[in-house]
């Protein structure tokens, strides 16, 4: 009897054990957007927030906190407990990009964030303000042979930045970049004026297509029927993903749960219309996968940078 009791206390400590049992949570969860609020990870956040809130019992919160071009935001998480409550609307631009252009702001290491699960990828689109006597890429490649032209960015290191870079290194042109704190301030620089050209996400392109010059997309093929810079002869693709990734060594229960939880959401024919109705094509892949992904993703980044010419910010 004694053995029998042993033996069945042993197989219900094993059931009870925090990497058997599933993790729910008990209080609020955060979702750190890196951004300041209109931009499309802001937006990309928001969309998704009520339907996983469903599924953990708790309200998801999102919080801004912008800086640096994303960085200021990632390092909040990547330094936050690994308990689940504190998430990362992450995106390469600040995990795979920002690294080998700002090494000395980006006091996280990528490859140690928990992907949680990837939400949509965006396609970048070129365009200039309204006034500017262009209508095309070659129109625009030949004024800047000319004259000294100006884009807009969110950092340096952002995505907005590094399409600016690679596009003057491929079309030979001297761009002037102006960073703003975010991807809704500087397309409002680009409507006003202030700049000349803005290499706009796709979110943000839907949003202001009526009143801006659009130029071209950034991507292998047509986005709402735009012309590819490849067609225009400047061969330059840069697409951006965007994810929830969660602080260093997050147990794996808690992964788990979060994992589920947000790609239900990501698989539901409404969010799925919602994101390609803001221009992004919304994302699902296992929790395994999507690590590799971004594992491999940095690496990748750097070698864009190096081909194209692109070296740390001073």
């Amino acid at each position: 009897m004694r053995a029998i009791l042993w033996s069945a206390t042993l197989a219900l400590g094993v059931l009870l054990t925090p990497a058997h049992a599933q993790w729910n949570p008990t209080r609020p969860v955060r979702i750190i957007v890196p951004y300041p609020p209109g931009g499309a990870s802001d937006v990309a956040a928001r969309t998704i927030t009520d339907g996983v809130s469903k599924r953990l019992g708790q309200p998801v919160l999102v919080e801004n906190r912008p800086g640096a071009g994303g960085i200021v935001g990632t390092e909040a998480v990547y330094r936050a407990e690994p308990d689940g409550y504190t998430l990362l609307l992450g995106a390469s631009d600040a995990i795979s990009i920002a690294p080998h252009l700002q090494p000395e702001l980006t006091r996280y290491k990528s490859e140690e964030f928990v992907a949680i699960a990837p939400v949509n990828q965006i396609t970048t689109i070129l365009v200039a303000r309204p006034g500017l006597d262009v209508k095309n890429v070659a129109e625009l490649v030949a004024l800047a042979k000319k004259s000294k032209l100006s884009y807009s960015s969110w950092g340096n290191g952002s995505l907005g930045h590094v399409s600016g870079e690679t596009f003057k290194s491929a079309a030979k042109v001297d761009l002037l970049n102006v960073p703003y704190q975010g991807a809704a301030p500087a397309a409002q620089a680009v409507l006003g004026g202030q700049v000349d050209l803005m290499f706009m996400p796709g979110p943000l392109w839907i949003s202001f297509r009526d009143r801006v010059t659009t130029l071209g997309a950034l991507s292998p093929r047509r986005f709402e029927n735009v012309p590819t810079l490849a067609e225009q002869g400047v061969s330059v693709v840069v697409e951006i993903w965007q994810a929830i990734l969660a602080p260093p060594k997050t147990p794996k229960p808690v992964v788990d749960r979060l994992h589920a939880a947000f790609s239900e959401v990501m698989t539901e024919p409404e969010i799925k219309e919602k994101f390609a109705k803001m221009g992004s094509v919304p994302l699902s892949s296992t929790q395994e996968a999507f690590q590799k992904m971004i594992l491999a993703d940095v690496p990748r980044w750097r070698k864009i940078l190096a081909d194209s010419d692109i070296r740390p910010q001073q």
